[in-house]
């Protein structure tokens, strides 16, 4: 399966118009496309987004989504504009609720991820859904 996308012009949700929807096969090819995705989406709509802040956490929510998706699933994202900040969302078919690591050695290829989403976001949280959980973060926007 590829990716289905969708931009809706006035779609709007109790968090606010969505600006993307994405479902990605999870693999490793979900990441350069959704980060794609995303900056065609913010030049289009929102100039005045943190786009390399926002692709660069878009990116480790997605890494993150593949990583704990059982193979052959699909990861989904949605990107959506609140009054003052940007708002990524990506859904995974893992039940475990995620936490930044406590200790990273510094020498180590992984577990930042979710320390640089602590460190950049303004806000970052998750959810569980059904099948999996809901892992978001907010990104301030110019004012």
């Amino acid at each position: 399966m590829g990716e289905t996308a969708s931009s809706p012009r006035s779609g709007e949700s109790s968090a606010g118009p969505l600006l993307l929807s994405l479902r990605l096969t999870a693999t490793v090819e979900a990441v350069p496309r959704a980060r794609h995705a995303l900056r065609r989406v913010l030049d289009e709509r929102v100039p005045d987004a943190p786009v390399d802040t926002l692709e660069l956490l878009l990116s480790e929510l997605v890494t993150n989504a593949v990583k704990h998706s059982t193979r052959g699933h699909t990861v989904a994202l949605a990107v959506l504009r609140r009054e003052n900040s940007i708002r990524i969302a990506v859904v995974d078919n893992d039940a475990a609720l995620p936490s930044p690591g406590d200790a990273v050695d510094l020498l180590d290829e992984h577990g930042r991820g979710l320390l640089l989403v602590d460190a950049m976001a303004e806000e970052w949280g998750s959810y569980p859904v059904p099948d999996g959980k809901v892992v978001w973060c907010d990104v301030k926007t110019v004012e």
